[in-house]
C-alpha cells in the first residue's frame, strides 16, 4: 500500500469511529434478535456476514419469528434494501474508473453510515484519486466492529434481560442518520408518509407494515420530486 493510500485508509478508519458508538449496541441487538427468533447462533452470524445490513437482519429475524413464508421474507428484505440502488447510483461517477474487484468490495461494504460519509468525502475539493481507500478504511472498520457485536449478541442470545430495552438503540441509530438527510421537500414527504403509514399498517400480518410504509414513502418522495421539477 502506497503511503498516501495508507493515510487515506487510516483516515477512513478514524473518521468512521464516532459512528461505532451506536454500531456496537445495534449489532448486539441484531445478534440477540436472530437467536430470539429461533435461529441458531451460527445461523444468526452467517446471516450477518451474508447480508451485512442491520435493518435487513432485523426484518429477517422478525419475519422468521412470525413464521412468514420465505417469499414474503425475501420480498421484505428486497424492499428495505432498495435504498442501496440509490446509493450506488450516487457513488458510481466516483468509482466507475476502479477495477471490478474494488467496486465489488466497496459495494459489499456499503452501509447507510458509509454512504453518508462517502458523499461528504467525495464532495470535498482536491485530489479524489485515492479517496476510495478512505471508503475502504471506513467500510472495513465498520464491518469488523459490526460482526464482532453481532457475534457477541448471538452468543448471548436470550440471556440479555428484556429490561435493558436494547432494541430502542436501533431506533436511535436510524434517527441519527435520518434527521441530517432530510434536506428537500421530497425527503421530508417520504419520511412523514412512511412514518404515518407504519403506524396505520402496524396490525398487518407477517410484519408487512414495514414493507407498506417503505413503498408509500418512496412513492410520496417520487411524487413530490416530480411535482417540484414541473
Amino acid at each position: 500500500m502506497l503511503p498516501n493510500a495508507r493515510s487515506e485508509f487510516l483516515a477512513g478508519c478514524r473518521d468512521i469511529s464516532p459512528v461505532l458508538v451506536g454500531t456496537v449496541p445495534f449489532g448486539f441487538v441484531a445478534g440477540v434478535a436472530a437467536v430470539g427468533a429461533g435461529m441458531t447462533p451460527f445461523e444468526g452470524i452467517a446471516l450477518s456476514f451474508i447480508a451485512f445490513s442491520g435493518i435487513a437482519q432485523l426484518v429477517v429475524a422478525q419475519l422468521v419469528a412470525a413464521q412468514a413464508p420465505a417469499l414474503v421474507t425475501l420480498g421484505a428484505v428486497l424492499v428495505v434494501s432498495l435504498r442501496f440502488l440509490m446509493y450506488s447510483a450516487s457513488f458510481s461517477p466516483h468509482l466507475a474508473h476502479l477495477p471490478a474487484r474494488w467496486r465489488v468490495a466497496l459495494a459489499y461494504l456499503m452501509t447507510d453510515q458509509g454512504f453518508a460519509m462517502g458523499m461528504q468525502i467525495y464532495g470535498r475539493p482536491g485530489d479524489r484519486s485515492l479517496r476510495h481507500w478512505h471508503a475502504l478504511g471506513a467500510g472495513v472498520t465498520l464491518f469488523v466492529v459490526w460482526q464482532a457485536a453481532v457475534i457477541a449478541g448471538a452468543v448471548a442470545g436470550a440471556q440479555v434481560p428484556a429490561a435493558w430495552s436494547l432494541d430502542f438503540v436501533v431506533t436511535l441509530s436510524f434517527l441519527a442518520l435520518l434527521v441530517p438527510a432530510l434536506r428537500t421537500r421530497a425527503d421530508l414527504a417520504a419520511a412523514v408518509v412512511a412514518g404515518a403509514m407504519a403506524l396505520v399498517a402496524a396490525g398487518l400480518p407477517y410484519k408487512l407494515a414495514l414493507v407498506t410504509a417503505s413503498l408509500a414513502g418512496i412513492a410520496a418522495g417520487v411524487a413530490v420530486e416530480r411535482a417540484h421539477r414541473k
